[in-house]
């Protein structure tokens, strides 16, 4: 098991937060407000009832809230969030290679022209 650190993502340093009922939470506590927090939040079930895959996941949320108050609304209120959700499912007689291979094959989806245009500018694939 590894000890929680903080972790850097983006160039925004979450903090470690601690680990309740099996997920491991880190925060970013930059925003003034409280509902402004970043979270990033980590599961790890192994294996049960004679199974065979470990699913990992992976929960980044990153929150807008208001800064100041308008007719709308009052400073640190939340607007809007984007969020990421991600599961890896692994077998237990997967080995090193193979699950490196899932793991580097995600980080080149993320960094792919494909991802980009459909993250960044809300731009699907089309055939």
């Amino acid at each position: 098991m590894s000890q929680q650190a903080s972790v850097t993502l983006n160039t925004v340093v979450y903090a470690p937060a601690g680990v309740n009922s099996g997920i491991a939470t880190w925060i970013n506590r930059a925003s003034s407000y409280y509902k402004g927090y970043k979270t990033l939040t980590q599961t790890f079930k192994d294996p049960s009832n004679g199974g065979v895959q470990t699913k990992i996941g992976f929960n980044l949320t990153i929150p807008v809230v208001a800064t100041a108050d308008t007719d709308l609304n009052h400073a640190g209120d939340l607007l809007r969030s984007a969020s990421f959700q991600g599961s890896f499912w692994c077998n237990s007689g997967s080995t090193a290679a193979e699950r490196t291979d899932l793991r580097l094959s995600v980080k080149d989806l993320l960094l792919s022209q494909l991802a980009i245009d459909a993250i960044d500018n809300l731009n699907p694939a089309f055939g």
